[in-house]
């Protein structure tokens, strides 16, 4: 209360203007008083009820660096850090205006610039006849040492002296508090149990001075892989723990693991020029799957990591050892499609595109083929799967757009008719802002006309890709691009949203053409496709069109164009050519 005090002694001396020897006697009294109480080693300022500082104290000159002459004159934004936002200083006034005081921790900034902590107490002071603020006294405090030393027992406390990171204490806390979130936002987390291979022998031959210098650097490598709302922490010895937040695919944790252990094997220089190699194991478990608390989950992980050191270290394993299986199938599939985009064993087949009323083929759909050597044809079902969780996805489509244009453009210079080409465009190559901009730059490359090109982009894409869709679909439109949109019905999309693009064709989904007419339910939908779709302007596609029958229903309700084994598979150029040599004898 020593600011309150103060102030209110300030007062009572102002008011004392026709006092008797006896009341100036006092008054002397309680300014010497007030003077003692103002000359603390707090910092005490003094504004006016318009929060201008009328007077400061030589603690408020050492703590802040601004002079009387300085200060005085100016309000309390002077000292204002930036660091709190107008929220905060509202809050702080509203409970001056409330309870005339406020006290609390808060960062202000000195003449020099330097942000610091203090404590700062402000109190409101009321004139006794009519309860109006006259003045605000503030008493501040510098608390950086104890901020230092509070930050220094937290650091003992919550992190490992040597690489820094998080302990096995923090790591618990983190893991409640994760495990809570996805607890109830419905979604997975990873614990990575991390042992390093082959680092007892560093130590041995080189001292723990170098066994301190490689666990530091190996802190250093793991964090630099990790996402910022990621974990890694050390348990203790060469045993560390990466907490893996919001996991949608298994994939994902498999990335991680595969990436941390292939930057651990390159060799680290020490400080005496020594080159050291060592690995690591890695055992990973998931939430829920395989526990749901800290203690369960971390358990879990290390039996794993005895399972992938049994394998031959180097490696990881899952608590589960169908999911270890299966991560090893995808690994092992991963390298073989690297092998195969290195060795060009990727083909385009091509799925003819018919007119209804003219029985003409007027295009074709680009498909990827996979011609392994060993296995022979693999289909997209089988490996664009595990493509899309790795950057091969990006690569094998960028050959699809370019080999599908290389081979359009032979066609005309080889005085085939101009036929319409489909390539679909993925949601990831859809998400990237400067696909206008490659596929312009593959057109000309290839001297493959625009008009002749058509993109397919997904429903389910076109969806979550609403805020660039329109500016997307507009410049590749410009360039007189066809656009349609596939699969269309099995999506949350709707005609309404649809007029606002400038799509030309619909493709309906080959899921509802495959029990036609078998179920009466799928026939409405169709037809209810195609005459809202033609309402609209747009041109209609069934995909997947198998039966004589369905071919029949799809002229009667008046559909555009096919594709299906009615007509053709997907085939090779080769055959493409024949076929059209044969529909046009």
């Amino acid at each position: 209360m020593k600011n309150r005090q103060l102030a209110e002694m300030l007062l009572k001396l102002v008011a004392i203007r026709a006092a008797g020897e006896l009341e100036r006697q006092r008054a002397d009294s309680e300014l010497r008083i007030a003077a003692t109480i103002f000359e603390s080693q707090e910092g005490m300022f003094i504004t006016d009820a318009e929060r201008i500082i009328v007077k400061v104290n030589h603690a408020f000159t050492e703590i802040t660096g601004y002079s009387p002459a300085e200060a005085i004159g100016h309000t309390p934004h002077l000292l204002h850090s930036g660091r709190h936002d107008d929220a905060f200083y509202k809050m702080l006034w509203q409970s001056i205006e409330s309870t005339s005081m406020w006290q609390g921790e808060i960062w202000n900034q000195r003449k020099n610039g330097e942000i610091y902590p203090q404590w700062l107490t402000i109190t409101a002071v009321k004139a006794s006849h009519n309860g109006i603020v006259t003045h605000y006294v503030a008493t501040l405090t510098d608390i950086s040492e104890r901020k230092t030393a509070e930050e220094s027992i937290k650091q003992l406390a919550f992190y490992d002296v040597l690489t820094n990171l998080p302990n096995r204490r923090a790591l618990s806390e983190r893991m409640k508090y994760s495990i809570s979130l996805a607890r109830r936002e419905n979604k997975q987390m990873a614990v990575l149990m991390l042992d390093l291979d082959k680092f007892k022998p560093v130590n041995d031959n080189f001292g723990h001075a170098a066994g301190d210098q490689l666990l530091k650097q190996v802190a250093q490598r793991i964090k630099a892989r990790l996402r910022d709302a990621d974990m890694v922490a050390r348990l203790g010895g060469d045993e560390f723990i990466i907490l893996l937040d919001e996991i949608s695919l298994h994939a994902n944790v498999e990335r991680v693991a595969k990436d941390i252990i292939e930057t651990l094997a390159h060799p680290f220089i020490l400080t005496q020029n020594d080159t050291v190699q060592i690995g690591v194991s890695i055992g990973i478990s998931l939430y829920p799957q395989h526990g749901d608390n800290p203690e369960i989950l971390i358990d879990n992980a290390d039996a794993a990591l005895y399972l992938a050191k049994k394998q031959g270290r180097g490696c990881f394993a899952y608590f589960s050892e169908q999911l270890t299986l299966i991560a090893q199938q995808r690994i092992a599939m991963e390298a073989r499609l690297r092998r195969a985009i290195e060795h060009q064993e990727f083909r385009v087949y091509y799925q003819p595109q018919i007119d209804i009323t003219s029985n003409h083929i007027i295009g074709a759909e680009a498909l990827v083929r996979w011609q392994d050597p060993t296995v022979g044809l693999i289909f997209p079902d089988d490996f664009m799967p595990i493509a899309e969780t790795t950057d091969l996805f990006s690569i094998i489509d960028a050959w699809i757009l370019t080999e599908t244009c290389k081979q359009g453009s032979l066609w005309l210079n080889a005085g085939l008719p101009p036929l319409t080409l489909t390539v679909n465009l993925s949601p990831q190559q859809f998400r990237h802002r400067g696909i206008s901009g490659e596929i312009a730059t593959v057109l000309a490359e290839t001297n493959f006309p625009a008009k002749q090109l058509e993109l397919e982009i997904s429903e389910a894409g076109l969806m979550a890709n609403q805020d660039q869709a329109l500016a997307i679909l507009t410049a590749l439109n410009n360039q007189g691009i066809q656009l349609a949109i596939d699969d269309f019905g099995t999506g949350y999309s709707s005609f309404s949203a649809l007029k606002h693009f400038p799509l030309s064709i619909i493709k309906i989904d080959k899921s509802f053409i495959k029990d036609i007419p078998l179920l009466a339910n799928d026939m409405i939908i169709t037809s209810t496709i195609i005459n809202m779709g033609h309402n609209l302007g747009f041109k209609v596609l069934a995909k997947g069109v198998e039966t004589a029958e369905q071919l029949a229903f799809l002229q009667r309700r008046g559909c555009d164009s096919y594709q299906g084994f009615l007509y053709s598979p997907a085939i090779t150029a080769e055959a493409f050519v024949e076929l059209l040599h044969k529909a046009t004898v």
